[in-house]
Formats: C-alpha cells, sequence, structure tokens
C-alpha cells in the first residue's frame, strides 16, 4: 500500500473506532481487512499502539493490580488478543473525545444543483448551495450536481449512494456518477467495490451494479486508468471507450455503449452468436444523410449526421435520416432489435443554452419513400419531413418507435432505441428497406444552442448507424 492508501486506512480505522463510520466506509474496510494482508498488518498495529496507550493510562492510575498475567486476562476475559485491542482503544479514544470534541470535518464540496431530487439515510446535507465535507449522500430519485472544490464535479443519476472522502476522492457504492474534471483535478478518483477509476482530464461516467459491485466505466472526452483494487492490473481508457469490471476480471476495452439497464457481461451476445445480426447504413442498399433548414451558415458535415431543434423563426434546424437494407432477413423473425448511434461532438453551438436532450426516431412506414437519394436529399424533398419546424413530420406517413435522452452537457457516446415497436417495425418491413427519421425534440433555452450529430457511415473512425438485430428459430 502507497502513503495515500495508508492514510485513508488509518482514516477508517478511527471511524471505527469512534463508531462514526457511515455504511458505505464500513463496508469499504471491512473490505480492505478481508482482501489485503497488509491492510490488516497496519490495522492490527493501528490498534496496538492505541491499546498500549490506554493500558498506560490504566496502570498509572493503578487499575492494573488485580491483572497479575495480561495473557490470562486476555483468555479469561476477552475471546482475542484483536478484541482486546479494540476494546481498549474505543475506551481511549472515546475518553479522549470527550476531554477534546472533535472538530467537524472541513468542507471540500457544494451542493451546486439539485433536479427532482429526493434523498435517504444520508449524512451529508443535501439543500442547494450546501458545503459539504466528509460522509454519505443516497439519492433515490432525480439528479444532483456535486462541485469538489479541487475542481471536479460530479453528477449523481438515482438511485445512486456516493460517499465523499476528500476534494480528490469519492466512493460510488451503487448507481452512476458523470464526472467531468477540471485540470486542477487531475489525478481525481472515484472508487467503487471493485475498482479505482482515475481521472487525467476528462469527462467520463461510472456505474456501479447495487449487488455485485460490477463496475462499467465509460469515456466520453479525455482519458482515465481503471484499476482492480488489488492494483495488479490496470486499463487506460480513451474517448468513446468503456470497460466493465466484475469481481477480479479487469475486462476488455470496448467501444462506448449507452446502456438503458444495467447488464452485465455474461448477457451480453456473443459476436460468434449466429442468430445475432449487425446490418449498417453503410452496407450496400443502405445510407444516410441530413437535411436542414433556417438562417445561412457554413455548419456542414460530410462525416456526421446534423440535429437540431432551432429557437425562433428561422433558426436552423436539422434531422437525419437513415436506410437499412433487410433483404437477408425473413419478416417476422426478428425477436429484438437495437439502434445505436455514435454521437460526438460538433463545437457548434452552446450547451449551456440547451437542456436534457429528448430525441425521436421516426420509422416510415409508406414503402414508396424508401428510395430517396442521400446525395440529393433535402428539406424540401425528404420523405415525409414536416417543412414546417425542427420536430415535425407527416404523422400519416411514419410510425413513432422510441425515444432517448442524451443529459445536458454530454455530446459523445452512443445512444438509441430498443424494443418491441423497433422489432415490429422491421418485422412488417415490406420491401425489405427500412427508413428511420431521427429528430431532436427538445428546443433551445436560448438561441445559439448546441448542434447534436452522430457518426455516419463516411465517418474516419466510429461506427456507422447501427441496428443489432437478434433472430429468432
Amino acid at each position: 500500500m502507497n502513503k495515500q492508501d495508508q492514510d485513508h486506512l488509518l482514516e477508517l480505522a478511527h471511524g471505527y473506532i469512534e463508531r462514526s463510520l457511515s455504511p458505505a466506509q464500513l463496508a469499504e474496510l471491512e473490505t480492505l481487512l478481508s482482501e489485503n494482508a497488509e491492510a490488516r498488518r497496519i490495522y492490527v498495529d493501528f490498534l496496538h499502539d492505541h491499546a498500549s496507550l490506554h493500558w498506560e493510562q490504566i496502570g498509572e492510575e493503578g487499575q492494573l493490580d488485580e491483572i497479575a498475567d495480561l495473557s490470562d486476562y486476555r483468555s479469561s476475559r476477552l475471546p482475542s488478543l484483536w478484541q482486546a485491542f479494540a476494546a481498549a482503544a474505543v475506551i481511549s479514544l472515546l475518553g479522549l473525545v470527550l476531554l477534546n470534541p472533535r472538530e467537524k470535518s472541513p468542507a471540500f464540496a457544494t451542493m451546486v444543483r439539485t433536479e427532482s431530487a429526493r434523498w435517504e439515510s444520508g449524512t451529508l446535507p443535501t439543500a442547494e448551495g450546501a458545503r459539504l465535507g466528509a460522509g454519505e449522500v443516497n439519492l433515490v430519485r432525480g439528479l444532483a450536481t456535486i462541485s469538489f472544490d479541487s475542481g471536479a464535479e460530479v453528477i449523481l443519476e438515482a438511485p445512486a449512494r456516493l460517499a465523499l472522502v476528500d476534494a480528490m476522492n469519492c466512493i460510488l457504492t451503487s448507481g452512476t456518477a458523470v464526472a467531468e474534471v477540471a485540470e486542477s483535478a487531475q489525478g481525481f478518483t472515484i472508487k467503487t467495490p471493485s475498482a479505482r477509476v482515475i481521472d487525467h482530464g476528462t469527462r467520463f461516467a461510472v456505474n456501479v451494479h447495487p449487488s455485485s459491485g460490477a463496475t462499467q466505466t465509460q469515456v466520453f472526452e479525455g482519458l482515465v486508468e481503471v484499476e482492480l483494487e488489488s492494483r495488479s492490473e490496470r486499463i487506460e481508457l480513451r474517448s468513446g471507450q468503456r470497460s466493465l469490471v466484475e469481481g477480479k476480471e479487469i475486462g476488455q476495452i470496448s467501444e462506448g455503449l449507452e446502456e438503458g439497464t444495467w447488464s452485465l457481461s455474461e448477457a451480453t451476445p456473443s459476436r460468434n452468436d449466429l442468430s445475432v445480426r449487425t446490418i449498417t447504413t453503410g452496407d450496400p442498399g443502405g445510407a444516410d444523410a441530413y437535411v436542414w433548414a433556417g438562417k445561412p451558415n457554413d455548419h456542414l458535415s460530410d462525416t456526421l449526421l446534423l440535429l437540431k431543434n432551432g429557437l425562433g423563426p428561422g433558426a436552423p434546424h436539422r434531422k437525419a435520416y437513415l436506410r437499412f437494407e433487410l433483404g437477408g432477413i425473413t419478416p417476422g423473425k426478428i425477436g429484438s432489435a437495437e439502434l445505436k448511434l455514435r454521437f460526438a461532438a460538433t463545437g457548434w453551438g452552446l450547451a449551456s443554452h440547451l437542456g436534457d436532450s429528448t430525441f425521436i426516431v421516426y420509422g416510415i412506414i409508406d414503402d414508396s419513400l424508401d428510395e430517396w437519394n442521400p446525395d440529393h436529399l433535402d428539406w424540401a424533398n425528404a420523405p415525409a419531413n414536416g417543412v414546417e419546424s425542427g420536430t415535425a413530420v407527416d404523422n400519416t406517413k411514419v410510425i413513432q418507435l422510441g425515444t432517448f435522452l442524451v443529459p445536458r452537457g454530454i455530446q459523445a457516446g452512443t445512444y438509441g432505441i430498443d424494443g418491441e415497436k423497433l422489432s415490429a417495425f422491421l418485422n412488417n418491413d415490406r420491401n425489405r428497406h427500412a427508413s428511420l427519421i431521427v429528430v431532436r425534440e427538445s428546443p433551445e433555452i436560448r438561441s445559439g444552442g448546441l448542434v447534436h450529430s452522430f457518426a455516419s457511415s463516411r465517418h474516419a473512425t466510429l461506427p456507422p448507424p447501427s441496428l443489432e438485430i437478434r433472430l429468432v428459430k
């Protein structure tokens, strides 16, 4: 263990003796002692030192005269030396606390914002603007943003339980935390039951399974290190990458995925599973494009599909069109399907002028509209387009298949939809050319807001829009 780890262990040991540990801290201490021999040695030495001080104090007061043999005392009065040390240390430190009341833990963070939040059984204040020191919060509903004095900002997404340690460290025991870390806070660490996620100047998300402690990490921008609790293995994750740590397995680096529900790795379809097919807009017969209207500008892209719902008359609007070739899949044989879109930052517009963004995916049900040409698609001739706004479509020619949410300030990652509506649409497509429209439903808070985008089939590094289809026998 390095100096920082040793100091942290001693803090936990002090807290245990003083009975001030939160459930998360107690669980962390138990894990350390059960899995790390060096931690057990340091802990026993710590208890021994405090117990020695206690016995010396009692001896000076003449209270040891009746105990001729300490080993006899141990065997007759207490089950083990460990418990003797612990009991003595508790008595000693409680006495010290009574004489010198412990100062309140200094604050190093601020609860800057809560959204529809509900809290339970935490030890820290949860009001907006409250200053926070070491302790725990338990968010059961909504969102909460905590700003650390070091320059790190963590958004909790309920349900989530987070213990604050200091300005550079916190412990996520369950749920999801999205972190944005300034340069001043490089090295900021989110610890979980199975891993440590160490920032090197980035935006990333960490999710902890509430029962297994499995840790999923996804990087939106920059670089993080993920290391096992034992520190015997670590990996680096860069923009667009993710990993899953389960038990003592650090897992492989893979493309970042945005999962609607927690999914353990063994539930992930095998690439060798012949019942799973992946179809992209870059396949023969597939296509992708975007159309736009509004004030002229030079914000155009050959590799990204742009999305925007502008504010006010004449504001810029953008919608994306996708086509998938289903000729190799028999109608009615699709058991489930998932649409995956790889979002990327455009650098156009201000994220602060936009809230959380909801996107709608429509399926075009009029087969006569499927033969659109991406090279000649525009706002006026795009199939089933409603030209009057950034969200309008011809509802007689489309069906809504689903929605997804991109949180405020997040511009990269994999998003999309799945579910019965998507599967049914694909199964019922008669000409086996499935066309989709993607629009951003959420309007700007103020004009000049962010332009969202996801990779097209012409992007140099990101995968194109894809359908992951599981077939039934």
